[in-house]
């Protein structure tokens, strides 16, 4: 069941990729290329930041580490922290992406073209 779960998470989480690379083609909007990278990006930075964390963390369990952070908080209240930390950041800049769109939008950059009237054309 885990497995079906996942893959039509990671089947719309393509789509999505997909749709918003076919944006960025379409209109050429500073604000959903932003939010395209910031998308795609965020599976490559999880793991780099997960590279220099566990370490810190393994050390931190085994007692390896004694300052004023470990004396000062568990282990449970640093990981919720960092995780308060790492929303917090990635939501903000989402909120920036939409405000690029919204005042793309105001300036009329997702407007489509008028149809032309049929008296014109045929004169």
């Amino acid at each position: 069941m885990f497995s079906i779960l996942a893959g039509l998470n990671i089947v719309a989480q393509l789509v999505l990729a997909g749709l918003l690379l076919f944006l960025c083609l379409r209109t050429r909007s500073k604000g959903v290329i932003f939010l395209t990278a910031l998308l795609l990006t965020s599976g490559i930075f999880n793991p780099i930041f997960q590279h220099f964390y566990h370490p810190y963390i393994d050390q931190w369990t085994a007692g390896e580490i004694n300052n004023w952070l470990t004396q000062s908080m568990t282990i449970g209240e640093f990981i919720l922290t960092v995780s308060y930390i790492k929303s917090f950041l990635y939501k903000s800049l989402f909120v920036v992406g939409l405000f690029l769109i919204y005042r793309e939008w105001r300036q009329g950059k997702f407007r489509f073209p008028q149809p032309e009237h049929r008296e014109e054309l045929a004169a």
